[in-house]
């Protein structure tokens, strides 16, 4: 990148700052907050942020596992019944 360029980015920046890094973090909190009263165990934060950096270690589920995360979306996702 040319110092021009490296110039013009800082003056976008300036008038209209880029998406903050970690949006994903409030999100994570908001659809747990959502999710209060609807499952029997509340996944912690870092079960619902994806991990784009690759801060996390890889882990493999079980199908045990997959069945228990495919019952908590269920579980959020289910609307009651209108009479």
């Amino acid at each position: 990148m040319s110092m021009a360029e490296y110039i013009n980015w800082q003056a976008i920046y300036a008038t209209e700052p880029f998406p903050e890094e970690r949006a994903d973090l409030r999100t994570a909190e908001v659809i747990q907050a959502l999710m209060l009263g609807r499952v029997k165990q509340l996944p912690t934060i870092a079960d619902l942020v994806h991990d784009y950096w690759g801060e996390a270690k890889s882990r493999e589920q079980s199908p045990e596992q997959m069945k228990a995360n495919m019952d908590i979306i269920k579980a959020a996702t289910k609307r009651s019944k209108r009479k």
